[in-house]
């Protein structure tokens, strides 16, 4: 092992098959993380003797720790290298998987998801911060495959409720904890088979790097308007998006009496259906850029459920999860919001834009466990769940407008 580890060299790998899975092995665990948890909620819930307000937290919690993660963990890979925090990253979300599998009490499920939220914080910032490197090593531009797979990487989220189902239904919620630690193993050993080691740096290099505050950045992306805009357009859709996740899925188990396997089966359609829309999507989100046409879909999204006087027919759980996810949550909300924040973030500060768009998903997603908690208080009923609803698509409205003012601007432009 040895041996092969240091024969190992920037052109040996390249920007191959090898670099590209082991740069994104890690950067799908938070994605999975964030959204199996929603089929186990119930169950958790159960454990414990908690209620659905209570049991957000497992969201939120995830998140908070993700937001503040994410930019300390760039700094970080800045400073002491990318591989080195990558699998330092990878260490912790095997830890946190443990501590939830053993947990005791829900406080510790709770600081367990706290834990995985921090570690899964290093892969994105360090596997971009790994491919910038590369590129330099091999003195040749990033190919488009490559950060084709980075902006995909997202969508992985819709594995993660079907995937939660299995695993519950073969081993109780426990073992979606469990299950990260073998993926963690996974990524390590990839990362450690195919990607260079971190080059040596001088410590007076390495504390001048990690000392360069990037306020200044951040202030000169927030005076771009257009760029600010896709950021709160995308919060404010990805509230949508964990709204309609979380709180569909709890409401199929507490009151249309699903078990927790069936119910991450009815979102299967969303990872059946995306390849076709990822394409087209792509396409049209680099064409389009900041008019990012996929929001005037959130609107026939959710109007089945809040419009619906009567408990929807089993046979129409497929289609809306399918509708929803496959065309709102996957094809649109992920590839083109990032390409309208490729094309708009000067391209000097690319790492801090992509770091800020991913912050600002996951204040969405902490407001959409907030929104769940009021709404459905101890338990999901279908008066809660229309309610939830309406607020959904008055977000999903302000979602249009704010994506016609913006493009009339840029029309003009």
């Amino acid at each position: 092992m040895t041996g092969t580890l240091s024969a190992l060299t920037p052109k040996s790998v390249g920007f191959g098959p090898r670099f590209v899975l082991a740069t994104s092995t890690g950067s799908v665990l938070n994605p999975i993380n964030s959204s199996i948890i929603a089929v186990a909620l119930v169950s958790i819930g159960q454990a414990f003797g908690v209620g659905a307000d209570r049991t957000a937290w497992l969201v939120s919690a995830l998140y908070l720790a993700t937001a503040v993660g994410q930019p300390v963990m760039g700094k970080l890979a800045d400073r002491f290298g990318p591989r080195r925090i990558y699998l330092a990253g990878l260490a912790m979300v095997a830890a946190g998987g443990l501590l939830g599998a053993w947990a005791g009490a829900f406080g510790l499920v709770i600081a367990s998801r706290v834990v995985i939220g921090v570690g899964t914080s290093a892969a994105y910032p360090a596997a971009m911060t790994m491919v910038r490197q590369q590129s330099v090593r091999l003195d040749q531009p990033v190919p488009g495959r490559v950060l084709a797979r980075a902006r995909a990487g997202q969508v992985t989220m819709a594995v993660g409720p079907p995937l939660g189902g299995l695993l519950i239904a073969a081993g109780g919620w426990r073992s979606i904890f469990l299950v990260n630690v073998p993926l963690a193993v996974v990524g390590a050993i990839f990362a450690l088979r195919w990607l260079p080691a971190d080059e040596p740096r001088e410590p007076a290099e390495a504390g001048a790097s990690g000392a360069a505050a990037p306020f200044a950045e951040v202030r000169m992306l927030v005076r771009n308007r257009a760029l600010t805009a896709t950021y709160l357009r995308y919060a404010l859709t990805f509230l949508v998006t964990y709204s309609f996740l979380y709180g569909w899925t709890q409401w199929l188990e507490q009151s249309a009496g699903l078990s927790a396997s069936a119910a991450g089966l009815i979102l299967m359609p969303s990872f059946l259906w995306w390849p076709r829309w990822f394409r087209r999507s792509s396409r049209a989100g680099a064409r389009c850029g900041d008019h990012c046409w996929w929001a005037r879909l959130c609107w026939p999204s959710v109007r089945p459920v809040c419009f619906s006087s009567t408990t929807p027919p089993r046979s129409g759980f497929c289609s809306l999860s399918a509708w929803f996810s496959a065309y709102v949550q996957n094809a649109m909300v992920v590839v083109a919001n990032q390409a309208a924040m490729y094309g708009q973030a000067p391209a000097a500060h690319i790492g801090t834009a992509a770091g800020l768009l991913r912050t600002f998903m996951y204040v969405g997603a902490i407001a959409a466990a907030s929104l769940i908690s009021v709404t459905y208080r101890e338990r999901a009923t279908d008066a809660s769940l229309h309610t939830l609803a309406t607020v959904l698509v008055v977000a999903s409205v302000l979602v249009v407008v704010m994506t016609v003012l913006n493009a009339r601007t840029a029309a003009r432009r």
